[in-house]
């Protein structure tokens, strides 16, 4: 008998009616049998929706343009679901899980995922453990069967488990040291007292420190049981094959009884029965390590709220925000620096949430009145256009995310354990914005706020698809490199485009003119006139990286920046040819100019409090990167002004200062014919591409500081120069010391929750290093161990086996890196502009797969032997 039924494509279309119709009740909003409608497009092709007889619910999206799989597994429980007792221990298991099942050791796990080209985390939030495993299409089975046993299988082993206390104790100080954190600490507390909703996902010190091996053994076993689970599979395969590969995997796992704590004071998960919610008008003091006084206000809105209803709200309070700072500020000049507005979603309470930066006050009663009267008084209306340009965009981003099937698992774990899987579907449909509108015309929310003051601790010390055509065209001086990769499985537009020659053209014209200049496109693009012109493109356009969100920044170089452009590839022509009209002959206007340079001010309150961070950690990077590495020739740059805005504009954003690399189902003729015409009027000569350099040092340098943190920073490193054609083996070389290294120092030690180590390969030099944060005991215990591992004598005992195993890992983490077809794009261009070579990133890689342990072993003797040390200690 077959342990699973099928959801049959009607059925499917079924339960999104169902789901439609129990979320319109649920809002409390009137709804006729005439209002209920189902879009054509309420689900791509490929999608289906499964249930093993053991309880597990399973998604499959096929994507066959893909040469990965993903799977991801949310497990419903978090840290909602503990108690002051437990907070902490569904983080604390996530981590366990990895150190061993009842068949492999925790060096086995790691070895059997990397070998097979694996990538396998996981993360804990406030309602589920998501688990994610992705890895190239034809070792899926072994990837799934490592994650069903780590899954179901895990023996949580005691001589691993104070290790593990210590990588979450560091963890934890990494939080801590963060003013962002402690603040939303202080928010959940308040906002949501009675519930597990209002404890931090990492625990405590003291949780952390008291937890016992079988507390978490007995909770894992309570937890981890398939009918608590809810499953998404995306990549390149067959659903019916897919569905008897997880019915033999996961589908013979018993299901349980999930039991939670019944206590008299307190609710876990989604019940709500003990939630103590301040009443509207109370006030709050709390204190963080911030250097600004925030006053937050939150209005509880009345109604249940969709995912949708969030979006187009935020998109609302976004628009309100900036007039309503100019506003107020007139106003209230001698208290307000700046107001943020945001949404504040949860299963419970949903809150407007106003955050004020302000100046020391007696009173801010009037202030507060006035946001209040402000909020009241807005109108949350959307049209036709902006609501058709709000759902084209998510159909994108699903899109976009089943490209990168990990992330697709990240951004919808919550709402998969939350609202279940119809919730996230529906996202790729329409009807759910529409309604989301209705809700927002007749919105209604306290008209007192709960309100909460943040005042500033005492000051501290400052301290690829494989068969896809691939062609370049690069025939007129005067237009830019066009690259054109066509992916025929692909529904997705991705246009990439990267400017050269930042360094020395903002050199010449003024600090940060790119940003500034991206910035000013970006709200050309945004001007009702041209939303009204690209609504039905589902356009997502990214002008600027994020330098504090992780992750956000690994693509930035000094000398070219980029803009990210993806849509819905059936309007590929009109969105080409509406963006060529946009970017030909660009010129920023005033009023964009100076909207751009106030948005990135260092005087903007918000600016400031991004950039606070740890006073540690700042000091730590700005020592060791003036001592590695070379100075910029293009660091003194003019201050910006708008008439050198113009003349940057007319040297930098210019076709022929383009790389543009274009992924999409479309041929590479079609692409190319509409770029005709896209051309510089006059063609300049080519400049020369800056790279950064590494330094040599000629004597041993040692910077010991105070840095007045929380934390202390360590690095150690030397500079070598090397031969270029050594450096596939450096980079095996570099995978295999870091690997040894970050095992040394994390797993077996439990000295560090993350840190870096290997070597840096910049032109003609090599860095060989250590880096990592700590808690400040373990300085000394460090700082004797670094030497020793930077030594020929790391490759003992390593075998071939190992080396295939690192190999491997990376490529793996390379591939992963490179699905998205945008990221296709970005290595495309890269790739040309450093090294006059489109394929160079794919050739680098090939040399990879082809190196051998000897080779290895011949350039750790060749360069592995420490001269004139770096060391940087921040204490």
């Amino acid at each position: 008998m077959r342990k699973f039924f099928k959801v049959h494509l009607t059925l499917v279309l079924f339960i999104l009616t169902a789901a439609l119709l129990q979320a319109a009740s649920a809002s409390l909003l009137p709804v006729s049998e005439s209002s209920v409608s189902l879009d054509a497009e309420s689900l791509p092709t490929g999608v289906s929706i499964h249930r093993l007889d053991n309880g597990i619910q399973v998604l499959l999206i096929e994507n066959p343009g893909l040469p990965m799989v993903g799977v991801n597994v949310v497990v419903k429980v978090g840290s909602a679901y503990e108690t002051f007792a437990s907070s902490g221990m569904s983080h604390m298991l996530e981590h366990l899980l990895f150190n061993g099942t009842t068949t492999r050791t925790q060096k086995q796990l790691y070895d059997d995922v990397d070998r097979i080209g694996g990538y396998n985390n996981a993360n804990t939030s406030d309602f589920y453990t998501n688990f994610m495993m992705v890895v190239p299409s034809e070792n899926i089975r072994e990837g799934m069967k490592i994650q069903a046993d780590m899954l179901f299988h895990s023996t949580l082993p005691p001589k691993k488990f104070i290790k593990e206390k210590g990588i979450v104790l560091e963890e934890i100080s990494k939080t801590l040291a963060d003013p962002e954190e402690q603040a939303e600490r202080s928010i959940r507390a308040l906002l949501y007292q009675g519930h597990g909703y209002s404890l931090p996902t990492l625990g405590t010190y003291s949780t952390i420190e008291a937890m016992d091996r079988d507390q978490v053994f007995e909770f894992y076993k309570n937890n981890y049981v398939p009918n608590n689970m809810l499953m998404s599979v995306i990549g390149n395969f067959h659903s019916k094959q897919m569905l008897k590969m997880i019915e033999d995997i996961y589908g013979t796992e018993a299901p349980g009884s999930v039991l939670h704590e019944d206590l008299p004071d307190w609710s876990l998960g989604l019940s709500a029965l003990h939630l103590k919610a301040p009443r509207p008008g109370s006030a709050f003091h709390r204190f963080y390590d911030g250097k600004a006084i925030r006053l937050q206000l939150f209005y509880r809105l009345s109604g249940k709220f969709s995912t949708e209803f969030f979006d187009l709200l935020d998109i609302k309070l976004d628009e309100k925000r900036e007039k309503l700072n100019s506003t107020l500020k007139k106003q209230f000049s001698e208290i307000l620096k700046n107001l943020q507005l945001s949404s504040r979603p949860s299963p419970f309470d949903n809150y407007i949430e106003a955050d004020l930066t302000v100046k020391e006050s007696k009173n801010y009663n009037k202030l507060i009145n006035a946001v209040s009267q402000a909020l009241a008084s807005c109108d949350f209306h959307f049209n036709s256009d902006e609501l058709q340009a709000q759902s084209g965009k998510a159909r994108t981003a699903f899109l976009k995310n089943i490209e990168k099937p990990h992330m697709f698992g990240i951004f919808n774990a919550e709402i998969f354990a939350v609202r279940g899987i119809e919730a996230v579907l529906a996202s790729y449909g329409r009807a759910g914005y529409y309604k989301a509108a209705q809700q927002l015309k007749n919105l209604h929310f306290s008209s007192l706020p709960i309100v909460i003051m943040e005042h500033p601790s005492a000051e501290k010390e400052s301290v690829q698809n494989s068969a896809a055509t691939l062609k370049l065209f690069a025939e007129n001086a005067n237009a830019p490199a066009l690259i054109v990769k066509q992916n025929p499985a692909s529904h997705l537009l991705a246009i990439h485009y990267l400017l050269k020659h930042k360094a020395p053209l903002e050199a010449r014209y003024g600090k940060e003119a790119a940003k500034i200049l991206h910035d000013c496109f970006g709200q050309r693009l945004k001007t009702p006139a041209n939303q009204k012109k690209s609504s039905r493109f589902g356009l997502s356009v990214k002008v600027n990286d994020n330098p504090y969100f992780p992750m956000d920044d690994i693509y930035m170089n000094p000398d070219f920046a980029y803009i990210r452009v993806e849509g819905l590839a059936e309007y590929l022509s009109d969105v080409i040819r509406f963006l060529n009209s946009q970017m030909l002959n660009f010129k920023p206007t005033k009023a964009e100019f100076l909207k751009a340079q106030k948005k990135f001010s260092h005087k903007n309150p918000m600016a400031m409090m991004m950039g606070r961070g740890d006073p540690a950690k700042k000091i730590f990077k700005k020592t060791y990167k003036k001592l590695i590495y070379q100075a910029s020739p293009f660091q003194n740059a003019p201050k910006l002004t708008y008439e050198n805005l113009l003349a940057f504009a007319r040297s930098y954003f210019r076709p022929d200062n383009m790389i543009i690399s274009v992924v999409s189902p479309a041929p590479p003729k079609k692409i190319a014919a509409l770029f005709k015409g896209f051309n510089a009027r006059q063609a300049r000569p080519e400049a020369a591409v800056y790279i950064k350099s590494l330094k040599l040092h000629q004597k041993p340098v040692t910077v010991d500081k105070k840095g007045g943190g929380r934390r202390s920073y360590l690095f150690y490193g030397f500079t070598e120069p090397i031969d270029p054609k050594d450096k596939p083996s450096l980079r095996a070389l570099s995978l295999i010391l870091g690997d040894k290294i970050i095992f040394d120092i994390r797993e077996k030690q439990g000295l560090a929750y993350n840190l870096n180590a290997g070597i840096e390969m910049l032109g003609d030099k090599a860095l060989f290093y250590i880096k990592q944060g700590t808690r400040p005991k373990n300085v000394d215990v460090l700082l004797p161990q670094y030497a020793g591992f930077l030594n020929p004598k790391m490759l003992n005992g390593v075998t071939p086996a190992d080396l295939e195993k690192s190999v491997n890992m990376y490529l793996g983490r390379m591939m992963f890196r490179r699905l998205s077809s945008i990221n296709q794009g970005y290595y495309l261009g890269y790739s040309l502009y450093f090294h006059k070579d489109i394929r160079y990133d794919r050739q680098f890689l090939d040399h990879l797969k082809k190196v051998r342990l000897n080779d290895v072993q011949r350039v750790a003797q060749k360069y592995l032997h420490i001269k004139n040390p770096v060391e940087v200690i921040i204490r």
